[in-house]
């Protein structure tokens, strides 16, 4: 008891953008982002303030899905599929240098070095720094949508993206690891439990509290494996009844 005590209070006062940074390992920018970015930027500046954010959100979900799907071939072990989503993802991420503000500015290069070595790790055909590196992808993403107000909470986006570390690291049986993503993800969990509430999802809700419960009882990557299945399965769930009440 005491520890969910320790979690909450923890919680408490941190904006969710911050907690996604927390998890960004820091970088040096990397060189300029592969595509021919300045013909993007002249046909991509929406004009009006709203229309603008609903362009850039679009282009951050798209992003996300292939990084996603990136991460889903590599994991089935079909990294010779890699290669088409990889320019896809590249050519999107061109999109983005236009966008210049406080967040931006020091997670945008993050993109491209990360970028960077997802191309590499696609080379050298190494799955699991594939998996990695495009799921950080998807955080990016994520993090550089939240001053455009987006319809799906960032806890969401979040949860996810940890779903995805813990699907990672209980393959390469980090135990360690394991248990400092839960940790993050009771942070996004506390957060997200009143939007929840809002959207009278109680179901949904206690779903995602039992699963939360028993990754604080896991202790071997099996486990943390079999949950994190779980976790995006709910997660998934969670996407649709957000996106759908913002309709």
């Amino acid at each position: 008891m005491g520890k969910k005590v320790t979690i909450r209070s923890a919680c408490q006062g941190i904006p969710c953008w911050l907690l996604l940074a927390t998890v960004l390992i820091p970088g040096v920018p990397s060189p300029a982002r592969a595509g021919n970015a300045a013909s993007v930027r002249e046909l991509a500046k929406p004009s009006g303030g709203s229309q603008r954010a609903n362009y850039i959100l679009a282009e951050l979900d798209t992003l996300a899905g292939n990084a996603e799907e990136i991460f889903s071939l590599a994991q089935a072990g079909k990294m010779e599929r890699t290669g088409k989503k990889l320019d896809a993802l590249k050519k999107n991420a061109a999109a983005f240098d236009y966008i210049q503000d406080e967040a931006s500015g020091i997670l945008l290069p993050r993109l491209g070095r990360t970028i960077v070595d997802l191309e590499k790790a696609i080379g050298a055909k190494d799955r699991l720094e594939t998996m990695r590196y495009a799921n950080r992808i998807t955080l990016i993403a994520a993090t550089v949508a939240v001053p455009f107000k987006p319809p799906l909470p960032t806890e969401v986006s979040l949860l996810d993206y940890n779903g995805r570390e813990l699907e990672i690291w209980s393959e390469a049986k980090k135990t360690e690891k394991l248990s400092g993503i839960v940790i993050r993800m009771h942070l996004a969990w506390q957060t997200l439990m009143p939007k929840l509430i809002e959207q009278n999802c109680l179901k949904e809700l206690r779903r995602f509290s039992d699963i939360m419960g028993r990754l604080e009882l896991a202790r071997i990557p099996e486990e943390y494996g079999r949950l994190s299945r779980m976790v995006l399965v709910e997660t998934d769930a969670m996407k649709t009844i957000f996106v759908k009440s913002a309709r």
